[in-house]
């Protein structure tokens, strides 16, 4: 009876162990884990296949993979990406990708060019200067507002804890602090990656900025 018990137990564990964890956010931001797929009216941030591993990082897993070869690929991408709140901008940062984007890939394009234009607030601001040769490849993508104080804004819909907790949860560590902001820096290959994140009560600036260069050149 004891062995009975003994191996409905273990093949409980086994069966739990097997499935997937989830990663879930609410309309309000609130992160939650399950064992069973995100509501409808959540998002799914990532999945962790329990068989690979205890120790595998969560990862984002609902990420279209976008492959971009030439100048009319990058155009298109900047002309269908759009972030209505931080949720939005954090469920497609990867250490390798940019929703969707592997940076090693692009940077190692030829003759894509898309100018910085002149800083404006609530706009979605790119810039990519790849070339062959001796130049830095460089690839940015920011978003700045200009708001006083605690005043709200639908972009701001997590707080700083939540956007060092999705971060963590991601794999990228604890961040820096310099000025009120966040900053998370790593390295893949031949790619340097910096991502920056201000929300200061203090300073009407409140911004993210990601950056990634190749490096050694």
């Amino acid at each position: 009876m004891k062995f009975f018990i003994s191996s409905l137990v273990f093949s409980i564990s086994i069966n739990l162990y097997a499935g997937s964890i989830h990663q879930c956010e609410d309309a309000q931001g609130n992160m939650s884990f399950s064992s069973e797929p995100c509501q409808e009216q959540s998002t799914t941030l990532s999945t962790l296949d329990a068989k690979a591993g205890k120790n595998r990082r969560l990862k984002n897993t609902a990420i279209k993979r976008v492959i971009i070869n030439n100048q009319d690929d990058f155009n298109q991408f900047t002309q269908n990406l759009d972030f209505n709140n931080m949720s939005e901008v954090l469920s497609g940062i990867q250490t390798r990708r940019f929703h969707g984007v592997k940076l090693s890939y692009l940077l190692r394009q030829e003759n894509i060019q898309y100018p910085a234009s002149p800083k404006k607030t609530e706009t979605l601001q790119y810039f990519a200067d790849i070339k062959r040769g001796n130049t830095k490849n460089v690839f940015s993508v920011g978003y700045e507002l200009n708001i006083k104080g605690k005043k709200s804004h639908p972009f701001l819909n997590l707080s700083n804890q939540k956007v060092v907790s999705r971060m963590q949860s991601l794999g990228f560590g604890k961040p820096k602090m310099n000025n009120d902001t966040y900053n998370w820096t790593w390295r893949d290959g031949g790619v340097s990656c910096d991502f920056k994140y201000k929300r200061s009560q203090s300073d009407s600036s409140k911004f993210f900025k990601y950056t990634c260069s190749e490096f050694g050149r």
